[in-house]
């Protein structure tokens, strides 16, 4: 079934990182609701991945990794364990066996068996900055500072999250970034088509749906493969500002 498929959604203003008391919110939610697997459920293998700071371009990403309990998430566990970055991944392997809806619409697959997906609410103090096969990189000026400093580094390949990143704060002068005003292309996975994304797909915090290889090759039905509406409430209720939507092949 071809490459990877991820939707992603973010802030509009790349720049918004919610409080701990918001992401604690939507992961209790998120599992409350029964989108994501209780930890003690067969068919998922879920994790929380704490990243460390890293500045290796191929290399693998700094980690302390802790398995997700079944109390719920406070406020100020996620304060104390997002510093730097915080990945917090449900993977579902099999979706009948762990209990858990289809966050989306309709099942590309019905004969083969139940669908897989992971789930991940990705958070960091610095923009993570995706590229890929139909998210074209901005170009190198556009992620310099007004100082000429280049603020875009790598920081070491972790799952899900690839290894680009962003600086929020120039480390030379002490500005301020905005993506805002530069545009990245991206081409639509099922037609080839370009659309320019205003502030790339750069971001400080992220609801991804990742699909692996299990979404539809055909551009009738894939037009028609969306999140449920009730999924994305979860993001109007907990996370409460304007979001992008974006879908990836990679």
């Amino acid at each position: 079934m071809g490459v990877d498929c991820r939707v992603w959604i973010f802030p509009q203003q790349r720049e918004f990182r919610p409080s701990a008391e918001q992401i604690a919110g939507l992961a209790n939610a998120l599992r409350d609701g029964r989108w994501v697997p209780k930890p003690e459920a067969p068919g998922q293998y879920s994790r929380i991945n704490e990243l460390l700071p890293g500045n290796s371009v191929a290399g693998k990403k700094p980690a302390r990794v802790h398995e997700f309990h079944r109390e719920s998430i406070t406020p100020s566990w996620v304060k104390f364990h997002s510093e730097h970055e915080l990945v917090m991944d449900w993977h579902v392997q099999n979706l009948r066996d762990a209990g858990v809806p289809y966050p989306f619409v309709f099942d590309p697959y019905p004969d083969l068996g139940p669908p897989y997906f992971y789930v991940r609410l990705v958070l960091g103090h610095d923009y993570f900055y995706w590229t890929g096969e139909n998210v074209r990189p901005l170009g190198e000026g556009a992620t310099k500072c007004v100082c000429e400093e280049q603020l875009s580094y790598w920081t070491g390949w972790a799952h899900g999250v690839g290894s680009q990143r962003i600086h929020r704060t120039c480390p030379k002068c002490g500005r301020g970034f905005d993506p805002a005003g530069r545009a990245c292309d991206i081409l639509d996975g099922w037609t080839g088509a370009s659309t320019p994304l205003p502030g790339g797909l750069i971001f400080c915090f992220a609801l991804v749906v990742d699909c692996h290889k299990y979404w539809p090759q055909d551009d009738e039905a894939g037009r028609r493969f969306h999140l449920r509406a009730e999924f994305l409430d979860l993001w109007r209720k907990f996370v409460e500002v304007p979001y992008e939507l974006v879908v990836t092949f990679d």
